[in-house]
């Protein structure tokens, strides 16, 4: 059995093959995608498996980029989900949206160099450090979109880690530093004078990593009134509150760094949306949720995601069906990523206020059995 790298229709009989030729599972994965507009996106292309889309919200956002109401996409094969961020969204209407701010930009890159002795290692740290102009020039040369912000260092023993902070604009940007950190350590190699073995880029992706957090930092913030608690939640402010403390209490007590209900589902359903790289939910999906009750009995409840990796350019993105996607919340081409953050981090607050209430009112498994199961035949 070959995989034709060069003939889609080599590769379409194939398919054909491992399908035993029924027509209705062949029909089910034809797409109107061409082999030429997923080029640089899949390899040994023979069509598309489709998600299903659905809108939440609207969702008010009150941000610095994003301002207004919003009809937002999730693509998701998990009932309920989109049932549950819109009911959030509409408790953060009613309480006025939510404020939204991005706090931090950055892309990490790394480079691996293992030399003779401590000695050595000291010096390459030490050359770097002398020659840190020289090298954000080169590394911002590789791209008129990438910015070089400043250098780090590590050692291990004899191996050196030096990374580099980038900007990437629209971009996710993993490509364009993955070049610009391995044309800083071709410059590194040839001129420093160090004998030295190098290993690029660190493999630091799409894994939880709490001392490389990279992409767009945000945080989103609401106050929601205690009759909107009462009234669209079934619920009170002090239980609210309580159950949030309770879980993000035990999620620590069991070390986990990602101290929220659901933020993993509704990334992904809107990462998928989106058409941003779906492995980065590994390091993403780490949201912080945080609630207070308020002077006046309010609850001021607010989501931080330390770690967001999406872009609005490049990757998936060009593709009709998320150039479409984006376009829906205003979101599609360059000057849109930090838009994009914001409407992402506001989305996910209202899919956790909207999990919280449903478990608070004891209405979370009820839920799920009337929404949230396609059941198998019981009679095969």
């Amino acid at each position: 059995m070959h995989i034709s790298r060069t003939s889609e229709r080599q590769r379409r009989n194939l398919l054909a093959e491992l399908l035993s030729d029924d027509k209705k599972l062949i029909t089910a994965l034809e797409t109107t995608l061409t082999e030429s507009d997923v080029a640089g996106n899949v390899e040994n292309f023979v069509g598309a498996v489709p998600v299903p889309l659905g809108l939440c919200g609207p969702v008010l956002v009150n941000g610095q980029h994003a301002v207004g109401e919003f009809v937002v996409p999730m693509a998701t094969l998990e009932g309920t989900l989109v049932a549950s961020y819109s009911r959030g969204a509409k408790m953060l209407k009613a309480s006025g949206g939510c404020e939204v701010v991005v706090t931090a930009d950055r892309f990490l890159r790394g480079i691996h160099y293992r030399v003779n002795s401590l000695r050595e290692a000291q010096d390459l740290v030490l050359w770097c450090r002398n020659q840190e102009q020289v090298l954000l020039a080169v590394a911002e040369s590789t791209s008129g979109h990438l910015r070089a912000q400043r250098f780090h260092y590590e050692h291990v023993g004899s191996t050196v880690l030096v990374s580099v902070e980038f900007t990437t604009g629209d971009a996710m940007g993993s490509n364009m530093a993955s070049k610009a950190i391995a044309a800083v350590s071709e410059h590194v190699v040839r001129y420093s004078g160090i004998e030295l073995e190098e290993f690029l880029p660190y493999p630091e992706d799409k894994k939880p990593i709490p001392a490389r957090l990279k992409g767009k930092a945000v945080t989103a913030r609401a106050v929601l009134p205690a009759d909107v608690v009462a009234s669209q939640g079934r619920t009170d402010v002090l239980r609210l509150d309580r159950y949030v403390q309770a879980y993000r209490s035990t999620l620590a007590l069991h070390g986990s760094s990602s101290l929220n209900i659901h933020v993993a589902n509704g990334m992904a359903g809107l990462f998928q949306a989106f058409g941003q790289d779906m492995a980065y939910l590994g390091e993403c999906a780490k949201g912080i949720v945080d609630s207070r009750v308020t002077s006046s009995g309010d609850l001021e409840i607010s989501l931080t995601l330390p770690t967001l990796v999406v872009g609005t350019v490049g990757g998936g993105t060009g593709l009709p069906a998320f150039q479409a996607t984006l376009g829906m919340v205003g979101c599609a081409g360059t000057g849109k990523v930090a838009k994009l953050a914001e409407i992402i981090a506001a989305v996910l607050l209202a899919g956790e206020i909207g999990c919280a209430v449903a478990q608070c009112a004891g209405e979370f498994v009820s839920a799920h059995e009337s929404l949230g199961r396609n059941r198998p035949d019981e009679s095969d």
